[in-house]
């Protein structure tokens, strides 16, 4: 059974929105600094001399390589042969996640942008609160659209999750049919025209323009039917933030077989402190590595770090986004992209671990 161990609190420095100010460059990453012109009395309390902290911190990442082996209490090994990897993170902050309900018109916007022409064909079933549409009654090949909530694993409480899917085929969205390598794929359509096609969508759902493709799994195990999921993130400061239901595709020759994911707003909180270094970081790790259970693997490879957003619910039970190290797992880019889903990571603010999947609460 998977393990979670997430604990966190509030942090993250100001960034962004609503300021004015002038950009200056530590090592090769351009920064905003902020004159802070909003009255707020808790962003008026941060103090600068973190702010300048928090991007050296970015800045001496540049080039790092980590080397380090780490036993874990049931005797399996995390082997770490990583390079950093904050190249365009613009600023680091901390968000509060604003749950945003689908409306009608997102529903008018996903077919359209889906079926085109063919949206105008949806009929809407009272009884059941769903939408249909018809593709073949011969037989029965038809899409299904609804709002469903988060009912498996952790999840966010009331958080709405979009569903529209093809009811004939059994594409078996499971890791035993996942293809090792997404250039595996047995789909003529393209990876690059996979991820344009989705973002369009993504674009007529969200109308934020600050999404972006995070990556492309193939699918197609055995002589099952051949699909790509495409999942998209939301951009923050040039990072992506990994929600509980991220934006994902399956999609095939016929075009998008099934969308889901939720849509959220932020409102900024800021930070008041200093993030952990990486070497603060993956000490962290260490010392906490009795709670991680491999699932099975007697030796796992960490190969990149990052700093990303992931978001969590803290103690209080506010929904937060805040900055994570994360340990990719995988010896290349090929398995990194195949585990992408799960996160071990190190909370930014509070160095607790985090180790869950992450994405798809469904």
């Amino acid at each position: 059974m998977k393990k979670i161990f997430v604990l966190m609190a509030l942090a993250v420095f100001l960034t962004g929105c609503g300021k004015t100010g002038s950009l200056d460059v530590i090592g090769e990453i351009q920064i905003e600094t902020i004159e802070n012109s909003s009255d707020d009395a808790f962003h008026n309390s941060l103090d600068p001399s973190f702010e300048e902290r928090n991007l050296e911190i970015l800045a001496e990442c540049k080039n790092r390589k980590i080397e380090r082996s780490i036993d874990t209490a049931i005797g399996a090994t995390l082997l770490i042969n990583a390079q950093a990897s904050v190249d365009g993170i613009t600023g680091v902050s901390q968000y509060e996640y604003v749950l945003t309900d689908i409306t009608e018109e997102m529903r008018t916007d996903l077919f359209k942008s889906v079926f085109s022409e063919k949206s105008d064909r949806a009929e809407y079933d009272e009884r059941n609160d769903v939408w249909t549409l018809e593709i073949d009654a011969k037989i029965r090949n038809y899409f299904l659209y609804q709002i469903s909530y988060s009912n498996g694993g952790t999840n966010i409480p009331g958080e709405q999750i979009i569903i529209l899917e093809n009811r004939y085929y059994d594409l078996y969205p499971f890791e035993d049919n996942r293809l090792r390598s997404a250039s595996d794929s047995t789909v003529d359509l393209t990876l690059d025209d996979a991820v344009d096609r989705c973002g369009l969508i993504v674009d007529s759902i969200t109308n934020t323009g600050d999404y972006a493709a995070d990556y492309v799994q193939a699918y197609g195990n055995n002589g099952r039917r051949p699909y790509l999921k495409v999942v998209f993130k939301r951009i923050l400061d040039g990072m992506p933030v990994t929600a509980y239901n991220d934006m994902r595709f399956l999609i095939d020759d016929d075009g998008v077989e099934k969308v889901t994911g939720s849509v959220f707003s932020v409102r900024e909180i800021g930070l008041e402190k200093t993030l952990l270094s990486l070497d603060e970081a993956v000490r962290r790790l260490q010392e906490q590595a009795v709670l991680l259970d491999l699932e099975g693997e007697s030796q796992m490879t960490i190969s990149e770090i990052t700093l990303e957003y992931v978001v969590i619910i803290s103690d209080d039970g506010r929904i937060l986004i805040t900055p994570v190290w994360r340990f990719l797992l995988g010896k290349d880019e090929d398995e990194r992209n195949f585990l992408r889903q799960k996160i071990l990571g190190i909370d930014a603010v509070t160095g607790e671990l985090i180790w869950e999947e992450r994405g798809e609460t469904m």
